[in-house]
């Protein structure tokens, strides 16, 4: 079958991606965040890479970013994964960076074998070029790139600040 590169910080996720996908008959390669995928995926190209959006070093968005943008990993297909990054502007940014997929944690295991058996095929049954942003392109993803984060963490600091709130009534 094909050979998966999952990138998952937390090691229950991650066991159990590796369980459904080697179960399926795939070759399994994991790493824990988006750097070491990166140095991983030009060691040795992986046919897939699935990957979680929020984790330490570098987050989904930017390793799907640098994939996109370096020559011998562009085509790979990449699926984005997350269970913190849900909203439709979060998922529109994973796509227009180049993810194939975004999928949002939980998804049956069905669901996510199918994503893979698609973008597969997909990237098997066409040579895909991988889409050249020009600079003006590249700002306009790294505006988005930059909106998403803020919002994310703008969301993190409110529920911060209503549970110091509570905790001194």
């Amino acid at each position: 079958m094909a050979k998966i590169l999952i990138v998952e910080d937390e090691l229950m996720s991650r066991s159990m991606l590796e369980l459904i996908l080697q179960q399926a008959g795939h070759e399994v390669v994991c790493t824990a965040d988006g750097a070491d995928a990166l140095a991983a995926a030009r060691q040795q190209r992986p046919d897939l890479i699935i990957t979680d959006v929020m984790m330490p070093v570098m987050d989904g968005f930017e390793l799907c970013r640098q994939c996109k943008a370096d020559q011998t990993l562009k085509q790979v297909p990449i699926i984005l994964y997350s269970s913190d990054y849900t909203e439709q502007q979060e998922q529109k940014l994973g796509l227009e960076l180049g993810a194939c997929r975004y999928l949002v944690k939980p998804s049956p295991p069905q669901l996510l074998l199918d994503a893979i058996n698609d973008a597969l095929a997909v990237q098997q049954s066409s040579s895909l070029s991988g889409k050249d942003h020009p600079l003006d392109e590249e700002m306009k993803l790294l505006r988005n790139y930059n909106e998403v984060l803020f919002n994310k963490l703008e969301t993190k600091m409110q529920e911060l600040q209503q549970t110091i709130d509570e905790q001194k009534k």
